[in-house]
């Protein structure tokens, strides 16, 4: 009986170490299915948080770019609003000078109406010589300035004041020294010159007929002569119509008519360039352009036309002109304005005068 349960017992012990083998392997199995699902999950996890991460890096590289970008135009926003402050704190000291001159020309405005009007009279005055200087140094027009420091006299007349006495004295010495220079007008010299330069084709060239006194007295004393001597002075007075002969001495020949034309384009330019002289103030161009012109209109124009006597008689009374530009200077008097003006500025009072009316 024992020997059949021991039979038994070892008949079972394969199965048994069977069945425990079997479930040994199937826990090893189980063991490396759920090692292997926790390395997926694993691995997945560590995907996903390096997603994240990478997605968390981007995320904050944008941020850091947004934030450099800021102060970007935060430093540019600020850079305008200091040039903007700068600007309104020029504005605003413009804007003081402003108002302190304004606040200046208010204070000398109310003098002005309680009577103190010397200072404005005279710095008038001083306007007037300065542009009449200007007038005799750059247009040398002594009539426009002659008028203005007579303007500038009547303006001190009416100022009672003895430190003005000066200034009157000089003033007056300037007005009498442009009354007594020789004035030139220039425009009406000027017009002159350019209707002279309009008729300047007009001049006759000369011809050259024989006069009818000369042809009677020729066929006068034809009819007295043998008839040889006739038939020799008929055929000399054929060729003097062919050929002329002069015998005057330093005279120009005859302008052919093909260059009639340069003749006249040359003594336009003369009289050109005398017009431009006058209005330069040069006397030497003036003089020799208008000598030359003289010279030409004598030599190759027909001097018994009217035309050509008209203007002869015109060129020589244009030469007698001088349009030497005057000397004269106001600087003299300008200085005893400075003068005036530095002694009123260094003791800070002027004579408070109501001028009369």
């Amino acid at each position: 009986m024992a020997d059949q349960i021991v039979s038994e017992n070892k008949q079972l012990d394969p199965i048994k170490k069977k069945t425990t083998d079997s479930k040994r392997s199937g826990w090893a199995n189980m063991g490396i299915l759920f090692s292997t699902l926790a390395i997926v999950i694993l691995l997945g996890a560590f995907g996903y948080a390096y997603f994240q991460l990478a997605q968390t890096n981007i995320a904050l590289a944008q941020a850091l770019t947004d934030i450099n970008t800021q102060t970007v135009n935060n430093q540019k926003s600020v850079e305008a609003l200091q040039t903007s402050v700068n600007t309104l704190q020029q504005d605003a000291q413009k804007s003081a000078d402003l108002s302190a001159k304004q606040e200046q020309l208010i204070a000398d405005w109310q003098a002005a109406q309680k009577g103190i009007l010397i200072k404005w009279y005279v710095a008038e005055a001083q306007y007037l010589v300065k542009l009449a200087n200007d007038h005799l140094m750059f247009t040398h027009d002594m009539t426009l300035s002659l008028t203005l420091l007579q303007r500038a006299e009547q303006v001190l007349q009416n100022l009672p004041n003895d430190d003005l006495l000066d200034i009157r004295k000089s003033l007056s010495a300037d007005i009498a020294k442009l009354q007594s220079a020789p004035s030139v007008n220039t425009t009406a010299l000027y017009v002159q010159l350019n209707g002279l330069n309009d008729i300047v084709d007009q001049l006759p060239l000369p011809s050259s007929p024989l006069k009818a006194e000369e042809k009677q007295k020729i066929e006068t004393s034809n009819t007295s002569l043998p008839w040889w001597k006739a038939g020799l002075n008929k055929t000399w007075d054929a060729l003097g119509k062919i050929v002329i002969v002069r015998s005057e001495a330093n005279v120009q020949p005859f302008v052919m008519p093909e260059e009639k034309i340069f003749l006249y384009q040359n003594l336009h330019a003369q009289f050109e360039s005398t017009m431009w002289s006058v209005l330069h103030h040069k006397p030497d161009v003036y003089q020799a352009s208008l000598a030359r012109a003289l010279s030409w209109v004598q030599k190759y124009f027909d001097q018994s036309a009217p035309a050509t006597l008209n203007m002869q008689k015109q060129l020589q009374e244009l030469s007698k002109i001088n349009i030497e530009p005057t000397t004269i200077t106001l600087n003299d008097t300008l200085q005893l304005f400075d003068k005036y003006f530095a002694a009123a500025q260094s003791s800070n009072t002027l004579a408070e005068t109501v001028i009369p009316h």
